[in-house]
């Protein structure tokens, strides 16, 4: 009988310790995933960030439609609609290029390199 009992008392402690293990387990888990929405939340801010100081910067280089194309970013998910934007500078300063002639006004090609600038920081900054 004696044998049986501390048969039982093992069992039950063993149960015990092996509740107390899932439980701190549990806590572990929980813990972690706290930890990944506090740091999801860290870079959904440093991305605004740079988005805001972005804008900001453009805003004396940039044509107005274009800051509105990347103000409309922080609505969208991922950097392929900013790398269409950066293709699409990039050629158009390419043509403004082709055809300069020496004594023609810069002022239009120095903005567009300085946007572009402006828009490959930002669009490193994302990824």
């Amino acid at each position: 009988m004696a044998q049986e009992d501390s048969g039982l008392d093992e069992l039950l402690a063993l149960s015990r310790k092996f509740s107390k293990q899932k439980e701190d387990n549990e806590k572990q888990e929980r813990a972690k995933i706290e930890q990944g929405k506090k740091v999801r939340g860290v870079l959904q801010g440093l991305q605004e960030l740079n988005l805001s100081m972005a804008l900001d910067q453009l805003k004396t280089v940039a044509k107005p439609e274009l800051i509105q194309r990347v103000a409309a970013l922080r609505t969208k998910p991922g950097t392929e609609d900013l790398r269409k934007l950066i293709t699409k500078l990039v050629d158009e300063t390419e043509r403004q290029v082709s055809s300069l002639n020496p004594k023609s006004d810069t002022t239009s090609l120095v903005n567009s390199m300085r946007t572009l600038s402006i828009l490959l920081d930002l669009y490193f900054s994302l990824n």
